[in-house]
């Protein structure tokens, strides 16, 4: 399955690449809304070959859902490429891209590019939720 959104931020490019580097801002709004990722789960080294780890957990249940994965590409603030492991089933492996495009000073366009193993079937339910992390962005970015 590819998934390919495209989200125009008022905000500088700086600004929109911080919030999805900085774990102290990716904890407030990565998830789909209704999950949260606490702030102590998420690992970050931003450098080819570097970890990604973080758990989301589901706000009514609790449930935990770990994630990780590997730095493939940085370039700040242009682009950011990691693989994902996906889960312990085995399944959800693949590639999530992230370009940040400068439209004059204070404008982002963000391209994101996912490609996974999980089969077409699952595709409204990713493209919901990336959807509504991006919103959570924009809400954030809104300040």
């Amino acid at each position: 399955m590819e998934l390919h959104l495209v989200r125009t931020y008022p905000a500088p490019r700086q600004l929109v690449w911080d919030a999805w580097t900085d774990p102290d801002q990716l904890a407030q709004w990565w998830g789909p809304r209704g999950v949260s990722t606490p702030r102590e789960s998420i690992e970050l080294d931003l450098r080819p070959g570097g970890r990604i780890r973080f758990d989301m957990v589901d706000d009514a249940t609790g449930a935990r859902y770990p994630n990780s994965g590997t730095v493939l590409e940085v370039d700040p603030p242009a682009r950011l490429v990691w693989s994902d492991n996906g889960f312990p089933d085995g399944t959800g492996k693949g590639t999530t891209t992230v370009t940040f495009t400068a439209v004059a000073d204070t404008t982002t366009i963000l391209h994101v590019h996912v490609v996974t193993d999980l089969g077409d079937t699952l595709r409204a339910d990713a493209e919901r939720g990336w959807g509504s992390q991006l919103d959570r962005l924009a809400d954030l970015l809104a300040g």
